[in-house]
């Protein structure tokens, strides 16, 4: 059917314009509803795509507890093995369909045989991960109080890591420069991204932005370290430093991390090209 509305005469007024067929198909929209059904169209495509990605519940309290207690290459390597939690896996790490073992891991986290049994004894220590004996082999799995795939504990307030991404543009960084990423994932706001110490507050005014040296308290690290990690962060896109006033405030892409339930399609969007404003603007 040609979408071209027809010229015509008016039959009652003998006015010559374009008037719309009765019972021909067309349909006459206002301004503001073509707006909003735009708004719709976009927001439902926006959740179609999320849907899609791969994500990983990291569960606030929890983490927070053992934030000050952690080394940044333990927190680190805790990023690299997210990935390998399966659905339906009951948190075990799985690659190919098969448990990690503890040579499996040394090669996913870069490190000798002897820092690997320390570092995963450590984590057990803190509880993040436990471990079973499966014949001669021991084989890992995520406590589901940290970290769940494909399930979320109810009432409980986490944030969604995306597998994929994370795993992606982190790929070239070292533990330690990771392990940030890891501490941080309790204090991402629920739907400005960035960090703060009340990441459930409503009211945009009222957001307790951390600057470089609250950050550095709060996850137990000299302000000279959180500097030199969020530079790396930055540089992959990670997280975007801006300026408030006198302080500095951080920005996590919202590919990284994510809280809610569906996208604001028009904000993530304005966060996305705040991003790849900053790459082409490094790239000059």
């Amino acid at each position: 059917m040609n979408n071209v509305i027809p010229i015509g005469i008016n039959p009652e007024t003998g006015e010559i314009g374009r008037f719309v067929p009765y019972g021909q198909g067309y349909e006459v929209t206002t301004p503001k509803q073509r707006e909003a059904r735009r708004k719709h169209v976009k927001r439902a495509q926006a959740v179609e795509s999320r849907n899609g990605m791969r994500w990983v519940a990291c569960y606030h309290d929890a983490i927070r507890d053992i934030t000050q207690s952690m080394s940044l290459t333990e927190a680190g390597a805790l990023i690299r093995l997210l990935p390998f939690l399966r659905f339906k896996g009951d948190g075990k790490l799985i690659e190919n369909g098969k448990p990690l073992k503890q040579t499996d891991i040394q090669r996913i986290i870069g490190r000798s045989k002897a820092v690997t049994i320390a570092l995963l004894k450590r984590l057990e220590e803190l509880s993040v991960i436990t471990k079973e004996t499966v014949g001669r082999a021991n084989v890992y799995a995520f406590n589901g109080d940290f970290h769940t795939y494909g399930i979320v504990n109810e009432g409980v307030k986490f944030t969604k890591l995306y597998q994929y991404h994370t795993n992606e543009i982190t790929r070239d960084l070292d533990l330690n420069e990771i392990g940030l990423l890891y501490k941080i994932l309790p204090y991402f706001h629920y739907q400005t991204f960035y960090l703060c110490a009340n990441p459930d507050e409503d009211s945009e005014d009222n957001i307790d932005h951390l600057t470089r040296e609250r950050l550095a308290e709060i996850i137990g690290h000299e302000p000279e370290t959180v500097s030199r990690l969020i530079s790396k962060l930055q540089s992959k896109g990670v997280i975007l430093s801006t300026k408030a006033m006198n302080s500095v405030n951080y920005i996590v892409h919202p590919d990284v991390m994510y809280r809610q339930e569906t996208e604001d399609a028009e904000y993530a969007g304005m966060v996305r090209r705040l991003f790849k404003q900053h790459r082409l603007r490094q790239a000059m």
